[in-house]
């Protein structure tokens, strides 16, 4: 008789982040000025001209590296991958809820707040660890997908 195996590492789904356009504005304009006021400095001030110019390449990396690029759901946790080489691994055995969650959260939330988009709000509720929001592209298939790995996970501690 053949032993069954289970692969844990098995990708089950994965979405990319809504980014509404009101946080693209608000990140843009960060880097505008940042740059506009590197560019006006050249005129003044070399060396201040320059570290406005570092600023803004520095805010620019730390916004692709501390937001959401996809959200991926095995049948162990939920990843969300941020810039390289970060990404947060939730175990789904530390999960206790997972549903749709008004819009208002996208701003203000206790807790974890990875949402980029005030439409298709998720909250993640946990038993061990901070809860978390997020906006998935494609909210009631992510809800789905994760009911479904959140059924088949394995022993869970409660």
């Amino acid at each position: 008789m053949p032993l069954v195996e289970i692969r844990m590492n098995e990708l089950v789904y994965e979405d990319t982040p809504r980014y509404d356009n009101w946080l693209k504005l608000i990140l843009g304009s960060v880097l505008a000025l940042t740059f506009v006021l590197g560019i006006l400095l050249l005129f003044e001030d070399n060396a201040g001209a320059w570290i406005m110019l570092v600023v803004t390449l520095f805010d620019a990396l730390l916004f692709y590296e501390v937001l959401p690029h996809r959200y991926q759901i095995f049948k162990d946790r939920l990843r969300i991958l941020l810039g390289r080489p970060f990404s947060i691994n939730i175990p789904l055995s530390t999960i206790k809820e997972v549903r749709s969650a008004s819009g208002w959260k996208a701003f203000a939330y206790k807790g974890i707040r990875l949402a980029t988009s005030s439409k298709n709000v998720v909250e993640i509720i946990r038993h061990k660890g901070w809860n978390i929001v997020i906006s998935p592209a494609n909210r009631d298939v992510f809800l789905e997908q994760l009911g479904y790995a959140l059924n088949i996970a394995p022993v869970r501690w409660t």
